[in-house]
């Protein structure tokens, strides 16, 4: 069947006045034609957001059990070998009274005797408050004092796999969102399976664990995947629920966690529930699709056509115009991806492509500093939380709860409020709860506690806000690795939250939440120079459409609409009618800066035509030379040839002047 060549987007032939306070016009492709036919949250839509969001559960999980199955409780020097915390004796008096101890003498040093005030490091051992988190890897290996550093690396060589974004970006755009999402989560089973055997061997324990604990960070970055394949699975008014439903299935994934950790107060039986957890979603391959967009994209009318008629099936909608649609339309969106030179991305691509347009360049680093502050706060608080009290299963559900609310009351504004605005507003909300916190801590601590609770959930509102508005950004060739390349960075640098919250008891309480603070202001500030972006909006298809999305052209249309014989006309109608230097008129139907070479840019004077209805518009020349102050008036005696000329033209604006005042006179 013949390609047709027809235009691939509908323009309106009228112009409208720009406003930037409100969104920007949405041109219509095929897919989202067809999605919108379908039902864009339909019954088929639903179920791949329910399969989704119980596996975006699973991220949440692993990230936050190094605060829970590796968490450091409460301990001190063992001073006997039946000694335990709670043990009660003379020496440990001694050593609780004395005079010089510091924080770190009370957990990491013991006298030599009873009548030496010398201290040495602890020979037999550590004994450990097990109330508080129970059996964890921390008080197996006792990674505490000088191994403190053993257990943050743990979390480190996490931060540096959950970095491999960029690489699953990659591979999401070459090979496709569904089969990368595969991919990661078989690699994060085998991961989970090889950490839980070797928890049972003497040794190579803890060097098995960093090791596994690398390759689950990067296979938990199918949650960016999983957000591009919703997005594009779905319309624009739906985007935003996209990623409040993996945001709202992480919040929930950290309530399953301290649920399972503090009814077992043991890490391998914590771990043991994780996997039976994710061995179902080994055959995910079988329940969610591919993106259509992106085999549109590839070329693959095919299977594009096969996914788009299950969609229209399962939410039973029928289809009008099928072999249009799938055989005419799809095929013109392919030659048209083919004509913008979307090469296959590599690493070397995307940046040319980034670095290249202005535009995305600045708007790339904006996201990427915008992100990694939303990322590092939102982990240093979340990591902060459980040692602020006694209780920190119980807190880490209030956390998570709170920041569900937050996720809440993001989606509701989201729709009434511009993101830029609101994402501002909610960082300037979390820099004052930060700075709050240390002030209330000794003489007010349930208020710092829900200042902390409050600033988790600003943070989680910032980073859903952050995540969506770069999926908006990139265009469909490059959406997928953009936001690897913005989440791989936001990662590297958010390193640093979790480390940070460390030296709240080590160096200085206030440090942390002083530097979330100082930090959140910044972002605000970054975030001030991002574009609008109104919900809903097309996601653009090419690097040129995102430049072209934003960029702000002003024009001026008075009311009603110009009608044909008040368009242009033409060269030969105004050279026979003669041309009249003035001033130019005031009330212009539409003003388009032209350049100045341009000889034959014209205005029509509307006042000429209320006044002489019946009568052509005069028409001013305003890119004359300059030197030329000669004016040309029409003659009264105009030739006769002349006049036949223009007859035509007068007739046919007179027809139409009676029409009009017929269709008037009709309507009264």
């Amino acid at each position: 069947m013949p390609i047709h060549t027809a235009p691939r987007f509908s323009i309106s032939p009228y112009f409208a006045a720009y406003d930037p306070a409100k969104p920007a016009p949405v041109i219509t492709t095929t897919i989202e034609k067809s999605l919108s036919d379908a039902g864009s949250f339909g019954v088929y839509q639903i179920s791949v957001f329910l399969i989704l969001g119980l596996l975006a559960v699973v991220p949440s999980m692993v990230g936050f059990s190094y605060d829970l199955n590796v968490g450091t409780p409460d301990h001190r020097c063992r001073l006997s070998t039946n000694d335990t915390y709670d043990t009660k004796h003379d020496r440990l008096l001694k050593y609780l009274t004395s005079s010089s101890n510091t924080d770190y003498d009370k957990k990491c040093r013991m006298f030599i005797d009873n009548s030496s005030l010398k201290r040495k490091s602890c020979d037999n051992g550590w004994v450990f408050d097990m109330k508080k988190y129970g059996v964890t890897l921390s008080t197996e290996l006792s990674l505490v004092c000088d191994k403190f550093h053993l257990r943050a690396l743990t979390q480190n060589v996490y931060s540096a796999g959950a970095a491999g974004s960029l690489l699953t970006g990659l591979l999401s755009d070459r090979w496709g969102r569904r089969k990368t999402i595969y991919l990661l989560v078989i690699i994060l089973f085998i991961a989970l399976n090889t950490m839980q055997l070797f928890f049972y061997s003497p040794t190579h324990k803890l060097l098995v664990f960093t090791i596994c604990r690398f390759f689950q960070g990067f296979a938990i970055t199918f949650h960016s995947v999983s957000l591009v394949l919703l997005s594009e699975l779905t319309g624009p008014r739906r985007r935003v629920l996209a990623a409040n439903t993996l945001a709202y299935s992480f919040a929930l994934g950290q309530i399953i966690l301290a649920v399972i950790a503090k009814q077992f107060k043991d890490y391998k039986l914590t771990y043991w529930a994780l996997n039976i957890y994710v061995l179902p979603f080994t055959c995910i391959y079988l329940l969610i699709p591919e993106s259509p967009r992106w085999l549109v994209q590839q070329g693959r009318i095919r299977e594009a056509r096969k996914v788009l008629e299950r969609i229209f099936l399962i939410n039973r909608r029928p289809i009008h115009n099928r072999l249009e649609l799938f055989y005419s339309r799809l095929p013109t969106d392919v030659v048209a991806a083919r004509e913008a030179n979307q090469k296959m991305p590599t690493y070397f691509n995307v940046l040319k492509r980034l670095c290249r347009s202005k535009l995305m360049r600045k708007r790339c680093l904006l996201l990427i500093g915008v992100w990694a502050v939303a990322l590092s706060v939102y982990l240093g608080i979340s990591s902060a939380i459980p040692a602020l009290t006694p209780w920190p299963h119980e807190l880490f559900i209030a956390g998570a709860i709170s920041e569900m609310i937050g996720l809440s009351v993001c989606h509701i504004l989201a729709s009434y409020i511009e993101r830029r605005r609101l994402l501002i507003v909610f960082f300037i909300a979390t820099a004052l709860a930060s700075a709050l916190v240390p002030f209330t801590h000794d003489t007010q601590h349930n208020v710092s506690v829900a200042l902390a609770l409050l600033g988790k959930l600003t943070a989680s509102s910032c980073q859903l806000l952050i995540v969506v508005y770069t999926t908006e950004t990139y265009p469909t060739a490059l959406r997928s690795t953009g936001v690897g390349l913005s989440a791989c960075i936001a990662r590297l640098v958010a390193m640093i939250g979790p480390q940070l919250s460390a030296t709240q008891y080590s160096v200085w309480f206030p440090l942390p939440y002083i530097v979330y603070s100082l930090a959140s202001c910044l972002a605000a500030l970054a975030a001030s120079q991002l574009p609008h972006i109104h919900s809903p909006c097309k996601l653009p298809e090419t690097v040129h459409e995102v430049e072209k999305q934003h960029t702000q052209v002003t024009f001026t249309v008075p009311s009603p609409p110009p009608t044909l014989d008040q368009r242009r006309p033409s060269s030969a109608l105004i050279r026979e009618l003669g041309v009249t230097k003035s001033n130019p008129i005031p009330t212009p139907i539409f003003v388009i800066p032209r350049p100045v070479s341009r000889r034959h840019s014209t205005v029509i004077g509307l006042d000429q035509q209320i006044n002489q209805v019946s009568r052509l518009p005069t028409i001013t020349d305003m890119n004359e030379d300059e030197g030329d102050d000669k004016t040309n008036e029409i003659h009264p005696t105009t030739s006769v040839l002349s006049r036949i000329s223009s007859l035509p033209t007068r007739l046919f604006a007179h027809r139409r002047n009676s029409n009009s005042t017929a269709l008037i006179n009709q309507d009264i």
